[in-house]
This record gives structure tokens, sequence and C-alpha cells, in this order.
């Protein structure tokens, strides 16, 4: 009878109401990964807070997982004692970390995954006295990790870069997706879907869809720039709706002198459902962010029927692949131009809107819940 394996894995991003982008990530790979085990493996979910996520709760409801999880004020305090006591308890054939930090001295086998160092390209982002803390601990994690996984080409590089050899161990693994759930091609009977959330949110004119905050790597300004650019030149401009961030008064003080506010919706956080209905109507979705690991958002897009106009920066270029328009991120004009050739060609949305469903089903949480399991195993020596 073949050993069940008794994999351990760090849930705390799964002990928070609100949804951090590695928390994303757990929650939307760990029901596959436990599916691919089936009962060939036991998983036990580590948090230093009572688990909070539907997706955690319900694996344990099923019995699919058990919880260790305590109550403490410090999540790095948790991690860097409290989780290698849970541990040391517990006894684990391989342990996964979600964001590649693991306690010092941590028994057994471990594999961690690292999406990206954005504190590093972007310091602007975080205190310099957590961006070293940050560093180290990074650092000492890919030093411990038996196996260390990233996302993309360019993750690599940059880690390369910031902790020099240590970080040749990284292997590029197919280990991100896309929920084909919600976003995909609108069904027949869901017309009264997009008719209700063009009303809700005022959009019943033609728009742009974007995402961002104001952070300076998400370099939102420059997608109202480039139409005012298309304005200045005497076009007539589709709206503009901003996704994900909800402050429309300090998202219209950065619009250029004389960009008519009114063409603006902020549409704050979307559930994903109307997430997936925005990428759908959408003329093109534009993603001008300077900096991401992956880019989730890229492959929503596509795999919700968006053509996908994206800056040519960090791992970009590499999740959208052909199947859309790069631009660069430094030059609203650039921009500009390639809104244009969006907006004035129908057969163009169509060819890249085709090449989008075909590039985002490379990006499949099955798959990638069925790597990181193989991975596990390998790690484990089953």
């Amino acid at each position: 009878m073949p050993k069940v394996l008794r994999v351990g894995i760090d849930a705390s991003p799964l002990s928070y109401p609100y949804r951090t982008g590695i928390g994303r990530y757990l929650e939307s790979i760990l029901p596959h990964v436990v599916e691919s085990a089936g009962d060939r493996a036991r998983f036990t979910l580590f948090a230093g807070k009572p688990l909070v996520n539907p997706v955690a709760l319900d694996l344990v409801e099923r019995g699919l997982a058990r919880a260790r999880t305590v109550n403490t004020p410090s999540l790095y305090a948790w991690q860097q004692t409290g989780m290698l006591v849970q541990r040391l308890f517990t006894r684990l054939d391989v342990f996964f970390s979600p964001d590649g930090l693991f306690p010092p001295f941590l028994p057994g086998k471990a594999v961690g995954m690292y999406h990206d160092v954005l504190w590093e390209a972007h310091p602007e982002t975080l205190a310099w006295h957590i961006r070293s803390v940050f560093r180290l601990r990074h650092k000492a994690g890919l030093k411990r990790a038996d196996r260390a996984l990233t996302c993309s080409q360019a993750s690599r590089g940059e880690m390369l870069r910031v902790f020099g050899k240590v970080a040749q161990k990284l292997e590029i693994l197919p280990t991100h997706g896309v929920d084909m759930v919600h976003f995909r091609p609108p069904g027949e009977d869901e017309a009264h879907l997009a008719r209700d959330f063009r009303e809700r949110h005022g959009l019943t004119e033609p728009f742009l869809l974007t995402a961002g905050n104001l952070q300076p790597h998400k370099n939102l300004s420059v997608v109202p720039l480039a139409l005012d650019i298309l304005r200045r030149a005497g076009r007539e401009i589709p709206m503009l709706a901003v996704a994900g961030f909800g402050d429309r008064e300090a998202l219209l003080a950065t619009l250029p002198e004389g960009f008519p506010k009114e063409r603006v919706r902020c549409l704050g956080y979307l559930s994903e459902a109307d997430l997936c209905q925005a990428y759908r109507l959408a003329l093109a979705y534009v993603f001008p962010s300077l900096y991401e690991g992956f880019g989730f958002p890229v492959v929503e897009a596509q795999a919700s029927g968006a053509p996908v106009v994206y800056a040519d920066a960090a791992s970009l270029p590499e999740v959208a692949g052909d199947a859309g328009l790069a631009f660069d991120p430094a030059s609203p004009e650039d921009l500009a131009a390639r809104l244009a050739q969006v907006l004035d060609d129908p057969d163009l949305r169509k060819r890249m809107v085709a090449k989008g469903f075909v590039q985002s089903s490379r990006y499949r949480w099955d798959r990638a819940g069925e790597t990181l399991w193989r991975v596990l195993r390998e790690t484990a020596g089953a």
C-alpha cells in the first residue's frame, strides 16, 4: 500500500478577512493540490490566527485538511517562532510556504514559492527597515528551501540580481492559473448580467478598462495621459473605467488639465463576477503596471474575451504572449498609438481576443495544482 504523504502548508494568508496577493494565490491553488493528491496525502494547514477564508474552511469541514491554528497578535512573531513550535509537534513529510518564508531551524523537507521582489524593484512601496527584514528573510528562505519555485523568467532574473547565487535554485514552473469558472466568455443566457452591470456602474457607452491604484509602480496615470493625447488630436475618446480603486476624488486629481472628468468611472473593488463582466464589455483592457511577478489581470482579461494592451515590463510580456499589444510604460504617446490601433480596427480586436483565449488556456489552476503536488511528492521522496 503506498505511503500517505503528510503535507504541511503555511496557511496564514487565509486567516485574514481581506485578500492579499499571496492569499489569492493560495486559495486558488490549494483545492487543486488537494484534489490532485486524492487519498495519497493528508494536509495540515498552519496559521497564527483562526482560518477565515471560505476555501480553507470548506476543505477542513469536508475532512480534506485539518487546521492547526493559534491566535497570536503578530504574524511576524508567529512565523518566526509559533509556526516552528506547531511544526515540531506535527509529523510531516514536507512543508510548503506560499511566500517562501520559513522559521529558523525548521526541520524536514521544505518547498517555497517566490513570487517577486517588488520591495527591491520599487523601494518606495515599503519603509527601509521592513525592506531589510524582507531581504534577509527571503534570502534565508531560499537557502532553506529544498525546492524553490517561481512563476516567470522576469521574477527569477530579479531574484538573481537581488540574492545572487542562492537564487540559482529557483525553478520556473506552471504554478499559476486563472479561474475559468468566473473568467470566461459569456453564456447565451447572460445578456441580462451585462445590462445590469452597465446600469449599476453608469457604463452605458463604450469604455476602456484599467485597474490599479495610485502607487507609483502601478503607473495608472499613463492611461488618462494617453487618452488625453487622443482627445487633443480631435478624436472622440471612450469612457475610462478604473477597477480596484475606490477614491474617485484622488483619481480625478491626477487627470491631465482639461480632461473631461465625466468620462471617468471609478469602480472600486469588484467581485469576480462583476470583474468578468467588466472585462467582457470593455473595448480593451489596459494594464500599465511597471512591476508584476506574474500579472493575473492579463490572463483574466484574456480568458474573459478582452483585447489586452499591456506595459512592456517585468513578467507581462511572458504572460501576455503574442495575444496582446505591448507599449512603453514610460511613454503616454506610445500607449496612445496602441490604443488608436485597437479602437480603430475591429478585426484586430477580434484577432487579439481569439489569441487571448488560446494564451490564457495555458494557465489553469488544475494543472498548477498537479504541478505543485508533483513537486511536493518528489521533495518528500515519495
